[in-house]
């Protein structure tokens, strides 16, 4: 059932995305916002490649043409683009990504918020496995 939701989910996005475009200019943050959470649903799917490709374009206008550099939305995407960089393997980026994402949360929440709280626990696993990155 929670596939079907997801995949539900996937093609309502797509077409609000479709839509956005066509109102938007395509580096709009609404579009980003879409962005972003295509990117997840396509990560529940499976489909970890189209995640990260989709994160990467909502980072891509969330921080260098919409939000700045310390926006917890942008805080927010570099934890779940780190995150679907290590269901892909790579580590490193996963630790770089997740780091940045942290700072920023907690300069917005606080150390002692829930979404910091959720965080840690990855990025100490991350540290755990990679000691010397």
């Amino acid at each position: 059932m929670a596939f079907l939701t997801t995949w539900t989910s996937s093609k309502l996005l797509e077409r609000a995305l479709a839509i956005q475009k066509c109102l938007y200019d395509s580096d709009h943050v609404v579009v980003a916002m879409t962005l972003g959470y295509l990117g997840i649903a396509y990560g529940v799917l499976g489909n970890l490649t189209k995640q990260m490709e989709l994160l990467e374009q909502a980072l891509d206008i969330e921080g260098e043409r919409y939000y700045g550099p310390d926006h917890v939305e942008l805080g927010r995407t570099l934890v779940n683009l780190g995150k679907a960089y290590g269901d892909l393997g790579d580590a490193i980026k996963q630790k770089e990504l997740l780091e940045r994402g942290l700072v920023i949360l907690e300069r917005v929440f606080g150390h002692n918020h829930l979404t910091v709280a959720n965080t840690v626990p990855t990025i100490t696993l991350v540290r755990h496995a990679n000691p010397k990155h």
